[in-house]
């Protein structure tokens, strides 16, 4: 495929980083990344510790775009934007998911992501992307404002993103314990956090709290 990208500047100063836990993925979408000749560097990983090493001893000099999953293996990429914009200040962070909820997708974008594009989307988007937060535009791809378009604004989703990085613990079948020790929070806390979240949804147990959760396509 014929690269059209004329009207963006070289970018020999930048870098860009994928995170996604499907080893497949990340290969196809680094060696695109690669194809465009835009950064000096493209790095891919499939968990999160590497991932998070790497931005730890990554050249914060560079201008860093970082293209995240939503769904990761034992927690999704809501928990990982505000650290990754304590590392690196500047960073540039895209979503590319195959996220279809309406509810969900507004819920990320509320995180001020600078891209949000879809797993279907085309080599010429993602330029269109790289593109449009060149010039410090958010872009969302077609596929993601179609689905948008269904989107009843009254209607939030109920969790934090801590809190959904607790259900995605519980789903995966760990104890209250367990998950406190993953998350390096006391098991009260995580107690605390699981009854607010069955008050939210009128839960009357963890199995209907997943339900609830797996319904809205959180987990």
């Amino acid at each position: 495929m014929k690269l059209h990208h004329q009207s963006l500047v070289n970018w020999h100063n930048s870098t860009a980083i994928v995170l996604d836990d499907h080893s497949l993925f990340t290969e196809s979408f680094t060696a695109l990344l690669e194809r465009t000749t835009l950064f000096l560097k493209v790095q891919g990983f499939c968990e999160e510790r590497p991932f998070i090493e790497y931005l730890i001893s990554s050249n914060s000099s560079l201008d860093t775009y970082i293209f995240l999953d939503y769904y990761l293996k034992d927690t999704t990429s809501q928990s990982l934007i505000n650290y990754v914009r304590k590392v690196i200040k500047q960073a540039k962070i895209i979503i590319v998911s195959g996220i279809t909820n309406p509810i969900l997708i507004n819920n990320i974008l509320s995180y001020k992501v600078d891209g949000f594009l879809s797993k279907t989307s085309t080599f010429n988007e993602v330029l269109e992307c790289i593109k449009a937060i060149q010039q410090r535009q958010q872009y969302i791809s077609g596929h993601i404002q179609k689905e948008l378009l269904s989107f009843n604004s009254e209607i939030k989703l109920p969790f934090s993103a801590r809190e959904i990085e607790i259900l995605n613990h519980f789903a995966l079948g760990l104890s209250v314990n367990a998950t406190a020790e993953v998350m390096l929070l006391s098991p009260h806390t995580i107690v605390s956090h699981r009854r607010k979240m069955m008050g939210k949804t009128s839960s009357k147990s963890i199995s209907e709290l997943l339900a609830y959760a797996r319904k809205i396509d959180l987990i």
